[in-house]
């Protein structure tokens, strides 16, 4: 490498790491009291959040399905024009 573009490049080094160790502004008096004052929200057992309702294939699933290939390929032609 040049000793020309050595410099430059240990310069922006150290400019950036020095960047990294900026202190940050104390954000907990920006917020309000109400929400600081607000209850801890419930939270879902596994069982109940991670159950999902897995989509099924039904006799209608085919035309569904080529009526939605329909307006994705019209979509996409009218993206293109």
């Amino acid at each position: 490498m040049p000793r020309l573009l050595t410099r430059p490049i240990l310069m922006t080094l150290t400019c950036t790491a020095l960047l990294g160790c900026g202190q940050f502004p104390d954000v907990v008096g920006e917020v309000d009291d109400d929400i600081a004052k607000a209850p801890y929200p419930l939270i879902l057992p596994n069982t109940e959040a991670l159950v999902a309702e897995t989509p099924r294939l039904h006799s209608g699933s085919d035309d569904a399905l080529d009526a939605r290939e329909r307006r994705l390929r019209r979509r996409a032609q009218n993206l293109l024009e």
